[in-house]
């Protein structure tokens, strides 16, 4: 029996059995290399249409390193979700803000270059930490949560708490979410930015990664943020690394959720299709040869492995 990470309950099924796979980051050095595996199961929730990963891998296992830091990625959409924290949050200069999963502290630079001096982080990786502290912000390095002991001496301290990229790879959403409510004003404001499943789900695409456990549309997030009297005012949807959603969000001691809308026969088709993708992709990339594949990113490299595509000659990437 596996429990919904988002509602609790207790009947959920499992979508799709990719079956044990490797960490993509872990490249071999040579063929012969023993490398571990573990599970990666896809579970749907029916009561709320969540879908997350089944046993997940620790968190100490995947953030020690974290490898891809911020500075990395062209982030073109960032100046625009700045204007609209000024707009929709009131940013100014006097504003306190909590940056979760801070990373390399590249948007803590951009917001501080933006006049916004009052900016903290935290942030879980050793090598992205340690860069956010000699660029000399100030972060703390931890997971973040209601069990985080140090998180209770900043109770209703942040006009603004942002948190991009990061609820994906969340465990215990209710630690986190509770978190949040403790360090965030009762007149302060929330922005999460996700990937954005419904892309997935509308390009049967099932190329996912064991990092993100979560899964969210904007359905099963505003599920998600009701639960915790957060209720969200605002979202806008980015072409970011695949799709991204964005949410602003404050508290609300009883929510209005008008984003619950129904998702079943979209995930059964997306669930039912995928043996139907697997085989068809085979078929179409066994009669060509040689095949490269440009780019040996997270999804790509889960892309060749969940499918089985066993004929790409190689990989490039820099």
């Amino acid at each position: 029996m596996c429990l919904c990470r988002l509602c609790n309950f207790r009947e959920t099924k499992t979508a799709i059995d990719f079956g044990y796979q490797p960490i993509v980051h872990n490249l071999l050095s040579k063929p012969s290399e023993n490398v571990e595996r573990f599970q990666f199961k896809l579970m749907h929730c029916p009561n709320c249409d969540f879908l997350y990963l089944n046993n997940p891998i620790s968190r100490n296992i995947l953030y020690k390193d974290y490898f891809t830091v911020s500075s990395w990625k062209n982030q073109p959409h960032v100046s625009r979700l700045i204007d609209l924290m000024k707009h929709l949050a009131n940013l100014n200069d006097k504003t306190s803000v909590l940056d979760v999963g801070c990373n390399d502290g590249s948007f803590l630079k951009l917001l501080f270059e933006k006049g916004v001096k009052n900016v903290k982080g935290i942030e879980p990786a050793d090598d992205a930490y340690n860069i956010a502290i000699k660029n000399d912000f100030k972060v703390e390095q931890g997971f973040f949560g209601a069990s985080n002991k140090n998180i209770v001496y900043e109770e209703n301290k942040y006009d603004l708490l942002i948190t991009r990229h990061v609820l994906e790879h969340i465990i215990d959403l209710d630690d986190f979410l509770s978190g949040i409510n403790i360090v965030l004003k009762n007149s302060g404001t929330l922005v999460i930015e996700i990937p954005d499943t419904s892309m997935n789900l509308q390009y049967f695409d099932y190329a996912l990664w064991e990092e993100h456990v979560n899964y969210f549309t904007l359905s099963s997030l505003s599920k998600l943020l009701s639960k915790f009297d957060l209720e969200i005012f605002h979202y806008e949807i980015t072409l970011f690394s695949g799709r991204a959603l964005t949410v602003f969000a404050k508290k609300n001691k009883n929510p209005v959720n008008i984003f619950d809308y129904n998702l079943k026969e979209q995930i059964n088709n997306y669930i039912e299709k995928y043996s139907y993708v697997k085989a068809g992709l085979q078929g179409i990339i066994s009669e060509m040869s040689p095949v490269a594949i440009y780019g040996c990113g997270a999804r790509s490299s889960n892309f060749v492995n969940f499918l089985e595509i066993n004929s790409i000659e190689f990989f490039i990437d820099d």
